[in-house]
């Protein structure tokens, strides 16, 4: 039930429930995880519940399942375990939550189908407030007989699928109970936990001393508590550590504390419990205190998703130092101090722009942990503020994000002090600090704006050829912050006591004009309003006939349930081996020689499949394995097989290509001026084309582009092929929307006759048009593989090779040319009313 959908958090397709216990607070944790980022020893004690083992078909359906199949929650259902799984995991924390978080608890589950309405309003009923659907936003619920609304035409009552009496009352009771087993072990833990595996060396120590002895003896061995950070650098970079310490299991790291200065917050907390830390404390303390703890509420509530909140510590969030994360320039603004240890003793360092820019003098030293974060009070003259723009509001890395602060002369507009950090921009996060200072002592108004602007675009200096591109974007959002923060400063220096500031601008306009307000307008994130209408059938209607009918999708309940099988759902055939390609690294080039030796020395490597095994033709628009040459990146060139996934991709690392670079073709652009087109060039024309333009008054012409997108389904591209006993027939196992091409091609590819060839196409987890053609030619790759080892392969894409590997929508670019004469009646009127005798030519390139 659980599914593969990223591998790097980012989807909740994984997503299971991870239950603790705290023999301090004896209390029973239940939070939600991504099981692609969990390394298995990070479990030892702890409960994990998968969709499995909270409802099933078999034995009976939990009503977190029952009410998303029944409100229609599901399509192609491969996100469906996970959506469970959130909210779920909410629903044993809290009976009754609020809708707020319900959507908060949904933040890190993608899906491609629903577009989210109908999972929320079945979600919606669990939720403490009235679930009446306010049927088209009047208040009215849709059973309500006296104030039900009808349709125009056919007088039926028409319906919302939201409000539906039929759901039993969840019973809290009956949930499996966290095992005796576990919470005995958690109150008599007293041992180091070691975990010994080939490459690495999994310590978790009981103590603050036995840490930093530990670290003191293996300066270089990260602390791991989530794991979100080191997972990301071994999947991206494949980063490799040989011991990793894992401290969970000391109290000190986990203290939460009020001093007189602020906050004292443990490092191994996770942002989750930062989120309700500071929420619990914003409305106990002052206002003027809580102003950077607002600001990182701010962010805390769009940052990742909640599987990553759950998990990913304070401590590893700022030591990780990511340039894209979120909090640490708010923290930095803020005058947070870490309080580190070693063996040698204590200390404290400043959590500032240096920290973060990761200077020597300023940085922690290899042997030292950080054990605890002070988070400080604000002051009355102080104003912090949070800003992010990512792609989207909620579980994306931000573009740019920034943190600043201002101080003002006590009673003043009077800039004291002034910090500004920006992420996103460079590999770290950086910091406008001369233009900070050449700003001190400035009044806060729109001069000190214009010449803000121009010393942070001159400050932070973000060259074209920057990684990442969107540089005039970026730029602009640079100014576009600063530009808000000041907005935002100016209108609480005039909602304040007015008795020193209002006196000294005696006869100034103290308030913002109606646009400028405007610009401080949060974006809503609030809970989404939407309502499914239907109409009743007619009552002659035959009950077999569905036409009409709010029908439940006939695999709703086996999608919640995770019991409904996709393609690496189904269980290992004996003898099955596993499949990884080997792909260009060249745009355009030729191969000149493929060198599999290394490969087949792998430990598990049965075989190296190329062109030349296969017996038939090889693709027919394109090929399946390159042959002479490759014309892009991610171009297959040859496959692995082993008799593991790790085998063989580590078998797919050792395969040797020798290429002559060519000339490449990038852009479309560059494909019209080599005339390198997919297909003829296309025309639309009426008339004499020629004569219309010599003869015209006006001609208008232009160019359109369109941008290239990724189909981004959940599935990623499988394929499992099972070769027969006889005659040499195959079974192959596809997630595809062109069934038939895919037995052609396997056909084809092999020799075989088409009736050879059995294709199974059960069901698919997301498409959207990018599982037509290409499904095909990794069936022929599998196929071919499987023919020459006469054994069952499995292929399934990992989600950075999916996306490598397949095209996408292409990029379009066309050109338009119209004439126009007036005085005639011999024209043609299109719909936006331009008077023309001829269409010039429009051709599509795609390079």
């Amino acid at each position: 039930g659980t599914k593969y959908g990223c591998g790097i958090g980012g989807c909740g397709a994984c997503t299971v429930m991870i239950s603790t216990y705290d023999p301090v607070a004896k209390q029973i944790q239940h939070r939600p995880a991504n099981s692609c980022l969990l390394p298995i020893c990070s479990l030892h004690g702890a409960a994990v519940t998968t969709v499995e083992g909270v409802g099933s078909i078999k034995t009976r359906i939990h009503p977190i399942q029952e009410r998303l199949a029944k409100c229609h929650g599901s399509q192609c259902g491969f996100c469906t375990p996970g959506m469970v799984m959130s909210i779920y995991a909410l629903l044993r924390n809290h009976a009754e939550p609020s809708m707020e978080q319900i959507i908060s608890a949904l933040d890190g589950n993608l899906c491609r189908c629903t577009g989210y309405r109908p999972i929320i309003d079945s979600y919606r009923s669990f939720a403490r407030e009235p679930t009446c659907c306010q049927l088209r936003g009047t208040g009215q619920c849709c059973l309500d007989q006296e104030e039900c609304v009808c349709s125009s035409s056919t007088g039926d009552q028409t319906h919302s699928g939201l409000c539906n009496p039929e759901f039993p009352p969840m019973d809290p009771t009956q949930e499996f109970i966290f095992p005796p087993e576990l919470m005995r072990m958690a109150q008599e833990q007293l041992r180091t936990l070691i975990f010994h595996g080939k490459r690495t060396t999994w310590i978790s120590p009981t103590s603050l001393n036995e840490l930093l002895e530990l670290k003191a003896k293996y300066p270089k061995a990260p602390l791991v508590v989530g794991n979100t950070s080191v997972e990301l650098k071994k999947t991206h970079h494949d980063a490799y550590h040989p011991i990793i310490l894992h401290p969970v299991r000391i109290p000190e790291m986990y203290v939460v504390s009020s001093t007189d200065d602020g906050l004292v917050i443990g490092a191994a907390c996770c942002l989750a419990q930062l989120r309700d830390i500071l929420m619990e404390a914003v409305p106990k303390l002052p206002e003027e205190k809580t102003k950077i703890y607002q600001a990182l509420l701010q962010h805390l509530r769009t940052l990742a998703g909640e599987q990553i909140r759950s998990m990913a510590s304070l401590g590893g969030h700022i030591v990780s130092r990511g340039s894209n994360w979120d909090l640490n320039p708010v923290l930095s603004v803020g005058k947070s101090v870490l309080n580190l240890a070693s063996e040698d003793g204590k200390r404290q360092v400043l959590l500032n722009d240096q920290f973060l820019a990761g200077c020597e003098h300023a940085d922690i030293k290899p042997k030292e942990v950080i054990v605890s974060v002070l988070i400080p009070y604000s002051m009355k003259d102080d104003f912090i503020s949070a800003f992010r723009q990512a792609e989207s509001q909620k579980n994306a890395l931000s573009i740019v994000n920034s943190g600043m602060r201002v101080l003002f002369s006590p009673g003043t507009d009077i800039i004291a002090d002034l910090s500004i950090l920006y992420g996103g921009i460079g590999s770290t996060t950086l910091s406008a600090r001369k233009s900070c200072e050449k700003l001190i002592g400035r009044q806060w108004n729109d001069q000190m704006l214009s010449e803000a602007c121009k010393l942070v675009l001159e400050e932070i200096f973000l060259p074209s050829s920057a990684p990442g591109g969107r540089v005039e974007y970026r730029r602009t959002l640079l100014v576009s912050f600063l530009f808000r923060f000041y907005l935002e400063v100016l209108h609480g220096l005039h909602q304040m006591v007015r008795t020193v500031y209002a006196h000294q601008h005696t006869g100034s306009d103290n308030t913002l004009s109606q646009e400028k307000m405007s610009a401080l307008v949060m974006l809503p994130s609030g809970v989404p309003q939407g309502v499914q209408i239907y109409q009743d059938v007619d009552s002659g209607q035959s009950p077999q006939d569905p036409v009409g009918r709010p029908i439940m999708h006939q695999s709703g309940i086996k999608h919640a349930t995770g019991e409904a099988v996709y393609i690496d759902d189904i269980r290992p055939v004996d003898g099955e081996l596993s499949l990884a390609v080997v792909t260009s690294i060249r745009a355009h080039a030729k191969i000149i020689s493929i060198d599999a030796s290394e490969a087949l020395r792998v430990p598990g490597v049965v075989d190296v499949v190329t062109a030349r095994d296969v017996p038939g033709e090889n693709g027919k628009d394109e090929q399946a394995y390159a042959e002479e040459k490759v014309i892009c990146v991610g171009q297959i060139i040859c496959a692995v097989v082993a008799e593991s996934v790790t085998q063989a991709k580590c078998g797919a690392e050792k395969v040797k290509i020798v290429y002559e670079d060519l000339e490449p073709i990038l852009t479309i652009e560059d494909a019209i001026k080599h005339k390198s087109y997919i297909t003829e060039e296309r025309k639309i024309e009426k008339g004499d084309i020629e004569k219309g333009f010599e003869s015209a008054d006006e001609i208008i012409e232009g160019e359109l582009h369109v941008g290239g997108q990724e189909h981004f389904y959940l599935e990623t591209n499988s394929v499992l092929v099972i070769p027969r006993v006889e005659d040499k027939e195959m079974d192959v196992y596809v997630s595809t929307q062109h069934a038939t091409d895919v037995q052609e091609l396997v056909a084809s590819a092999l020799n075989l006759q088409s009736n050879k060839i059995m294709c199974h196409v059960k069901r698919v987890g997301g498409a959207f048009g990018g599982k037509i053609t290409k499904p095909s030619l990794f069936a022929v790759i599998a196929a071919v593989a499987a023919n020459k080892t006469g054994r069952p392969v499995r292929f399934v894409l990992e989600r950075n090779m999916d996306m490598l590997i397949t095209g996408g929508r292409h990029p379009f670019f066309g050109k338009y040319k119209v004439s126009e004469r007036r005085n005639t009646k011999a024209t043609t009127k299109l719909p936006w009313g331009v008077d023309v005798s001829g269409l010039a030519t429009w051709s599509d390139t795609q390079g």
